[in-house]
């Protein structure tokens, strides 16, 4: 099966189909490439984007208004129960810097008398060999 060479695009014509470039995928009914959307020199429509953005806003006005409608509890309600939840998270956020203080403090400590310790043994090797 042949096509024609004007019907291929640019890219899939071959010495053999009449073109110059890359050869073309066997059996692919090719088609001359057309390009899609409006060309650049139509301007835009800007009754049309006023209209999209006034929908957009007027759905985000009742949307929330629905939420705030819809609501399980009252404005101090919420107020209250997201305060709780701030303190307990201070508390949690409190507890585990004290905890990681007292790792590092614990590492220092245990760092520090291996460095002792091994101070020592080097004396003692070193005695050692002064010793023989």
């Amino acid at each position: 099966m042949s096509y024609a060479p004007e019907t291929l695009r640019p890219h899939e014509r071959t010495e053999s189909n009449g073109g110059t470039d890359a050869p073309a995928r066997p059996g692919a009914p090719w088609r001359r490439h057309r390009g899609t959307g409006r060309p650049y020199t139509e301007e835009a429509d800007w009754a049309r984007a006023g209209f999209f953005s006034a929908g957009l806003a007027l759905g985000a006005l009742l949307g929330a208004g629905a939420a705030l409608l819809y609501a399980p509890q009252s404005g101090f309600e919420t107020r209250t129960l997201l305060a709780g939840r701030a303190r307990r998270m201070r508390a949690r956020a409190t507890d585990r810097w004290d905890e990681l203080g007292a790792e590092l403090q614990r590492a220092t400590r245990l760092s520090r008398r291996r460095v002792r310790r091994g101070v020592v043994r080097g004396r003692w090797a070193a005695a050692d060999s002064l010793d023989y």
